[in-house]
This record gives structure tokens, sequence and C-alpha cells, in this order.
């Protein structure tokens, strides 16, 4: 039976008696309707709120992504037999995929902050040290200018330099590093140190005294490469150092001594000496006070007249490249270079065989270089898609396998366009199972042999690398001589040959000038860094 309640009474408007009755429930789902209405609206309007607040956190942000010029491996490794990695030989052709190098996390953009306050020196700064001037490291100067009578001779890997108003001579080493010398010289001879070797000068004098007495000075300096020379020097002291030109008056002694600085052959010398034992260089152009450039850090300023030292600004030019050789640890050689944290530089220069060459799929490579006390170590990673080992020996060019050339004394034989006993030349290429590095010394010629480096063969589809220790003894480079600053000629090329037949048939080269494979000219700069 039917509830009353659940019937609406309907007024007759027909005139012909009792209402009809109409249920109730068409209004419970009425009102249903509008709350699903209701609550989907508010779900909607929720979620786009929260999207524009970042609720969306599971989505990844994006990130920019750099090309690398090779992949890594994911490599099967065989050690050389004189190799410091502890993996196993292959026995087999290598069939690793390669996988590409990890893409670098951007770093975050520094928030801007307010300049420092503007210092204002009570002394003013000489107009000449504006090239080399750095508040932050000299602090205001604290005297005027003065002119006194100074002396300078420049060394294989630094300088010398004497001021006659503190009486003390200075220690400029290749490195950027400084120190004043204790010595006193009352006029005897200076200590021998052997034959001078030609083309450099043994120091004479007071720069004679200290570098004959002082074992570590010899040891960082080596010989001098020109004679010393005395010329005026204006000189401002500040608070944390003091500044260093040369200046061509006529002269600046009571004795009327020759201004060094007034002769053709002189090159200006612009120096600051911070009292954090850091020095610096700039260059000077006419006269005192016409400011050419900024200062660089620890170039090594020398009247052109002389022969450079190694430290000195003479470089290859840019195009035959300037490699950084980063200062490092003993490493594993293992192949698999998570210990090369540095850039890769490209080896992409055909100079051979372009006719050959189809591309990167090809041929093409990179390589990172380190140094330490027991060696140069060298990484090569290589996309060749044909392997072929060349011949043992001397003959091993006429394969896959990487060459490098190195200059020993860069500014000795600078304009040089044939190798001499000073300049190597070394190859390294996998043997004939790829499985470990064979080594061979073509230049100098009285030198040449076959040996084993420590290192080992990385490869994967299409890929082989090269993980190498060479031991300076193969340079003629003696470990106590080595430190930051150093600088040497050097080149590194890349062989493929993808015939049966023994072959060089393409070379690729780091630099882009070299035409053949003894003439250092073509040959760039390698830089020891920290």
């Amino acid at each position: 039976m039917a509830n009353p309640d659940d019937f609406e009474i309907i007024p007759d408007t027909s005139g012909q008696g009792a209402p009809p009755s109409r249920p109730r429930w068409w209004l419970w789902l009425a009102g249903a309707a509008l709350l699903f209405v209701f609550a989907f609206a508010v779900g909607v309007g929720w979620t786009t709120l929260a999207d524009r607040l970042g609720g969306a956190a599971t989505e990844a942000p994006l990130v920019a992504v750099t090309s690398q010029p090779v992949a890594t491996f994911t490599p099967t490794v065989a050690a050389s037999p004189a190799a410091s990695a502890t993996a196993g030989n292959i026995t087999t052709p290598p069939t690793a995929n390669a996988t590409p190098l990890a893409t670098p996390t951007p770093l975050p953009s520094p928030s801007p902050t307010a300049p420092p306050p503007t210092r204002v020196c009570a002394v003013p700064l000489d107009p000449q040290f504006v090239a080399s001037f750095d508040p932050g490291v000299l602090g205001c100067p604290v005297a005027p200018t003065s002119v006194v009578w100074a002396a300078y001779e420049s060394f294989e890997r630094g300088a010398m330099l004497w001021r006659s108003d503190t009486n003390l001579s200075y220690i400029l080493f290749g490195d950027g590093s400084w120190a004043p010398s204790n010595e006193t010289w009352n006029g005897q001879e200076p200590p021998w140190r052997g034959e001078t070797p030609a083309g450099l000068y043994r120091p004479e004098r007071g720069f004679g005294y200290i570098w004959g007495v002082r074992e570590d000075v010899f040891t960082r300096l080596g010989w001098a490469t020109m004679p010393e020379k005395g010329f005026c020097a204006a000189v401002q002291s500040f608070e944390q150092g003091f500044a260093l030109a040369s200046v061509p008056v006529p002269s600046c002694t009571a004795e009327n001594l020759y201004n060094q600085a007034t002769d053709a052959s002189w090159r200006p010398l612009l120096l600051t000496f911070a009292n954090d034992g850091r020095w610096r260089s700039g260059a000077l152009t006419g006269t005192p006070g016409n400011v050419s450039a900024p200062a660089a850090t620890a170039t090594m300023p020398a009247p052109a007249s002389a022969t450079p030292s190694i430290a000195a600004a003479e470089m290859r030019p840019s195009q035959n490249g300037v490699f950084s050789a980063r200062r490092g640890q003993p490493i594993t050689l293992d192949g698999r270079f998570e210990d090369w944290p540095g850039p890769w530089q490209p080896v992409s220069a055909v100079i051979q065989g372009r006719e050959q060459w189809s591309g990167p799929n090809d041929l093409s490579g990179v390589m990172q270089i380190m140094w330490a006390p027991e060696g140069l170590y060298l990484a090569v990673q290589i996309t060749d898609d044909v392997l072929r080992p060349g011949p043992d020996g001397s003959d091993q060019w006429q394969g896959d396998g990487v060459e490098l050339q190195f200059d020993r004394r860069l500014t000795d034989d600078f304009a040089d366009t044939r190798a001499n006993d000073d300049d190597t030349q070394i190859g390294l290429a996998p043997d004939a199972e790829f499985q470990f590095v064979r080594g061979y010394r073509w230049l100098p010629l009285a030198a040449e042999s076959r040996f084993d480096p420590p290192g080992v063969v990385a490869t994967a589809t299409g890929q082989y690398a090269l993980e190498v220790l060479i031991p300076w003894l193969y340079f003629d480079v003696s470990a106590a001589e080595l430190q930051p600053g150093l600088r040497y000629g050097f080149n590194l090329s890349i062989n493929d040959n993808d015939g049966d037949t023994p072959a060089q048939q393409t070379v690729l080269s780091a630099s882009t000038a070299r035409t053949t494979h003894d003439n250092p000219t073509e040959w760039g700069t390698l830089m020891l860094g920290d």
C-alpha cells in the first residue's frame, strides 16, 4: 500500500472534481543529478589549480642534452702484460654494445648579488699598472711610484729579479709562484753546476750564487736563457704586494749605467707580486702608461733577443691545438674512464685519406691527457667501423692505432721544421687480437725500439679505446723537473686501415696543421695543469 507522504496533491484546475496524485521520487532523482554535477565541477577545478601550483610532482623536468663526440664503452677489456689493471684477457671478437655518455647535470644559475662597494684609495694608482692591477689581491697603493735600478734574467722555467731599493732577489717560478731570496752574495764565485748546455747560459754574480747554492732553485728554474741585464724599473708599493715595470729613461743611477730597457731588443716588463706568493705578468708597448693588454697569469716576459723559457708566452698557433693535461694520482688502467672527469678533446682533422673516409662512423676519436710523476697518462676513445691491427714492430702504423709526437724543448728549436734528438714519436696500437697495447718509439732515431707500455685495450661494437701510461723516460724527461705551467710540443693522430692488406689508409690528427710525422712546427702545445 502506498504511503500518502510519497504523493503530492495537485490542485484541480479542470473543474472535474478531486485532483489526481503524482509520485515525489522525481524530486530525489533531480537532487542527486545536481549533486553529481556540482562534485564533478569541483574536481575539475581542483585538478587545474593543483597543476598550476606544481602539484604534478611525478612528471620529470626537461633537461638540456649535450651531444658527445663518441660513446663510452660497456667494454670488453684486455690488459697488456705491464698494466696495473686486473681485467682478464679476451679470446673472442668483441660483441658488447656501446652506451652513450652520461649527460651532465646542468648547473643552477647563480643568484644575482649586489656589486661590492667601491673603495676609494688615498694614493692614486699609477696608470701603467692598470693592466695588471687586481684590487682584491693587492689592495690600495700605499706610496707613489719610484724609479729604481734593477736586474732581470730569464730561465728555462722561470726568472730572477733584483731591486736596488730592497737589495733583494726575487725568484719567479713557472707555476706562477714567487719567493724572495735570503742568500747574500759578497762577490764569491757561484758553485759549479757542470757544463752549460748548448744555447743556454750559466747565471753569474748574485743570481748565479743563489742558483748555485740552492738545489730547489736550480731544479725548478733550470739554466738561464739569456745573460743578466740591468734596467730602470718603476715600482709602486701596495697594501698586499708591489708592481714593477721597466721604463726606457736614459738612466736612473748616479754612475749613469746603461738602461737595457732603452735597447730595441728589450721586451718591456710589467709584473705584480702579491704577498700570497703569486705573481702576474702583463705586456707594455711604447712608453710607460700605454697599456696594451690585460695581465695573464704566469706568462714569463723576456727580451726578444733571448731564447724564451718553456714557461714563456711562446706557443704553437692555436689551430695546431692547445692541449691541457691535468695533474693526477696513479690510476687503475681498466679502460672504463670513470676516473677521467676532464673534457674530451677531439681528434678530428682528416690529414690523409679523405677519399677513403666516409665520416665519423668510419673513424673519429677523442682524448684526455693527465700527468703524474710516473709518466703521461693517455685515454683515447675511437669509433672505427672495421678493426684491423697492423704488423708488429716498426710497421705497426699500417693498421689501427694512435701515434703521438712530443717536443721536450719547445722553445729551443721553435722554428726548426725538422725533428732532432729532443723530439719523440711514439706509436700505441692494439695487438692482432686487440688484447693488449703495443708500443713503438720511432723518434729520436738513436732510440728507436719496441716497448710494452702499461695499459689496456677496451673494445665494443665499432669501437675501441686505449688507456695507457707512458713513462717519462720515453720522452727523456726527468720527473724532478715537472711542475704545473710547463709547456711542451704535442700532437696525437689516429691511424686507420679497413682493408686486408697492411696500410695507413686514413689519418686523423688533433692538429689541423700536420702534414708529416717529423715537423715539430706543425704540432700543438701541451700545458701541464694543476
